[in-house]
């Protein structure tokens, strides 16, 4: 009997070594998979910023082609100057805004 017990105690002692070896194991992946993932959130996320970049700059292309025209290309000119003008001019009142208090 004592030398079953034994063999059943040294039989669970290595079960309990093959069990925490590969506890370790997939420990070690974790931190790897962990890694992968943290570094494909960061190029997901310069993915997305250069797709934001690629779209902007689709429309501002499709806008430059609009405007090719001797005329369309003025009235751009005059729009995007009217556009500098506003926003100079809310500059200006954010500043007097700022001087006052």
């Amino acid at each position: 009997m004592a030398r079953e017990l034994t063999r059943i105690i040294a039989d669970l002692r290595k079960r309990l070594a093959v069990l925490a070896s590969q506890r370790d194991e997939a420990r070690g992946e974790c931190a790897i998979l962990n890694e992968k993932v943290a570094s494909l959130t960061e190029q997901l996320q310069q993915c997305r910023s250069d797709l934001a970049m690629s779209r902007m700059e689709v429309d501002f292309l499709t806008v430059s082609h609009r405007a090719a025209t001797p005329g369309n290309l003025i009235a751009a000119r005059r729009r995007v100057q009217r556009l500098i003008a506003k926003i100079d001019r809310c500059v200006a009142l954010l500043k007097e805004d700022a001087d006052i208090n």
